[in-house]
């Protein structure tokens, strides 16, 4: 991850807008795109020091020297989810592989698998629903027994 992408994530996590954040650290709007984007990569200091500041992280941390305790526990929370799926005897191994595949998502993908999970869902259920309208015997009109009306009927109607 780059200091821009860091610093972003700062921003986002304190649910800032660019105009309040650039404002913060008293720098423009555009300036602090070129950071998140890595347009500008050589970030001055004292705005780095500023932007750490704001987000309570180390200026270290948005360099990229060292790792945020959000990220060390992110990754033992996703180990330790992996360890509890694998022990789940009634998954099978393909089972076990989506369900870590989907802890590895970032939140767009696991909104997309969502969304089409939830859609596939729906045209199961419309599937289990749908009710076959067959051919039923006439009950409008006094067939005699033994007469098989079930070909003629529709052949014979004028409407048809």
């Amino acid at each position: 991850m780059t200091v821009g992408e860091r610093i972003k994530k700062v921003r986002n996590k304190l649910g800032m807008s660019q105009v309040d954040f650039a404002d913060k650290i008293n720098v423009s709007k555009q300036t602090l795109y070129k950071y998140e984007n890595n347009i500008i990569t050589n970030i001055p200091s004292d705005k780095i020091e500023a932007a750490a500041r704001l987000g309570n992280v180390s200026p270290a941390y948005l360099m990229g020297w060292t790792i945020s305790d959000e990220d060390i526990a992110n990754v033992f929370v996703l180990h330790d989810l992996e360890d509890i799926i694998d022990n789940i005897r009634e998954f099978s191994p393909p089972e076990k592989a989506h369900f870590k595949n989907y802890l590895r998502l970032h939140e767009i993908g696991r909104r997309d698998v969502d969304k089409y999970t939830n859609q596939l869902l729906s045209l199961q259920q419309m599937e289990t629903d749908v009710q076959l309208n067959a051919a039923q015997a006439r009950t409008d009109i006094d067939v005699p027994e033994g007469t098989d009306t079930s070909d003629d009927d529709i052949m014979n109607d004028k409407d048809f």
